[in-house]
């Protein structure tokens, strides 16, 4: 992957996994009009998926967390227990 193509490639790889989800859900008899809460165990993705999400998540925007640290766009706060 060179440096233009990996970010577009993320970036697709993190849309067909939110698709394979909703799809799932439609499958399931959810209501096409509405969306699951995203919450775990309501967002039909499995474990390897909602990590994956995680991490394309923070490569595609730029986060990086450290220690007790949430860093983006030069700024940082703490993150709450």
């Amino acid at each position: 992957m060179n440096n233009l193509t990996a970010p577009k490639q993320k970036y697709e790889r993190f849309k067909e996994l939110f698709a394979r989800s909703r799809q799932r859900y439609l499958d399931s008899g959810g209501n096409p009009r509405s969306c699951p809460s995203g919450l775990k165990g309501d967002d039909y993705r499995t474990d390897e998926e909602r990590q994956e999400l995680f991490t394309l998540g923070r490569e595609l925007g730029r986060v990086r967390i450290i220690g007790d640290d949430f860093h983006t766009a030069g700024r940082s706060w703490k993150i709450s227990k």
